[in-house]
């Protein structure tokens, strides 16, 4: 008894496209002033960062 031998197909992969992830909120600053804790994180509108910033340090 011969069997026909069928080929060998290689499954279909669906191709869902990828999630967009919103940028990390990395860590930029870290300021520690007396008792005073600081930190500015990177979604931080830079405006604000330096008004705050100036507060501080004066």
């Amino acid at each position: 008894m011969i069997e026909k031998q069928q080929p060998i197909v290689a499954l279909g992969h669906s191709t869902k496209p990828k999630k967009d992830r919103p940028p990390r909120n990395n860590l930029l600053l870290n300021l520690k002033k007396d008792d005073l804790e600081l930190n500015f994180y990177s979604s931080l509108d830079t405006e604000i960062m330096n008004k705050l910033l100036e507060k501080v340090l004066s």
